[in-house]
């Protein structure tokens, strides 16, 4: 009686410790990616976190793969500090670019190397609207556009449709004024001088 009580201890014990497997829902460069890892209390909180799971590694590597085509041009540079000396003199800010060659160049390339990014995002995938951010403006249509391509192709994968809803939220969600629409606004922004303020005309 003893023994058969201990045998049945010990089955319940590790029936109780066995974990429940985890449930794949995607893959990014072939490694698995599972339901638990997509974290967050709320749907804003997970739809982000699905993202960055599954598209950031993407972003991150077309980003490293442009990183030849961010350099700014020596024109683009001659426009920006132009630019840059234009809104100095008009505002009274008494800003200027640092006089050692390699620290300009440093944050001219800082300056204009997102806008030049997101001008070949653009450009390479159809257009469409762009997003303002903190940070300058985002390709929005076809930083989205470049993903489905990028999944269409194997990169990654979201084999559960709901978590595909939930990583694809961003593009759906409504981003009100900062959405930029208008043509001539987004040629406007599209400009390697965009990042630099202006003095009003």
């Amino acid at each position: 009686m003893r023994t058969n009580a201990g045998w049945l201890l010990l089955s319940w014990a590790l029936s109780a410790g066995a974990a429940e497997p985890r449930r794949q829902v995607g893959q990014v460069a072939g490694q698995p990616v599972y339901a638990d890892q997509i974290t967050g209390d709320n749907s804003q909180a997970r739809a982000d976190s699905a993202r960055a799971l599954f598209m950031a590694p993407t972003l991150r590597a077309w980003v490293r793969d442009q990183a030849g085509n961010m350099r700014p041009t020596a024109v683009e540079k001659e426009r920006a500090e132009a630019a840059i000396a234009a809104y100095a003199a008009c505002s009274g800010n008494g800003y200027a670019l640092p006089e050692d060659p390699a620290l300009k160049d440093g944050v001219l390339g800082m300056l204009l190397g997102n806008v030049k990014l997101q001008k070949r995002l653009y450009d390479a995938y159809g257009g469409g609207r762009l997003l303002f951010q903190q940070a300058g403006v985002e390709a929005f249509d076809a930083t989205r556009r470049m993903l489905e391509a990028r999944e269409a192709d194997g990169a990654f994968a979201i084999t559960d449709p709901a978590i595909r809803t939930l990583a694809y939220d961003y593009w759906t969600r409504d981003h009100g004024a900062f959405m930029i629409t208008d043509p001539d606004r987004i040629s406007a922004a599209l400009d390697v001088t965009s990042a630099i303020a202006r003095c009003p005309a």
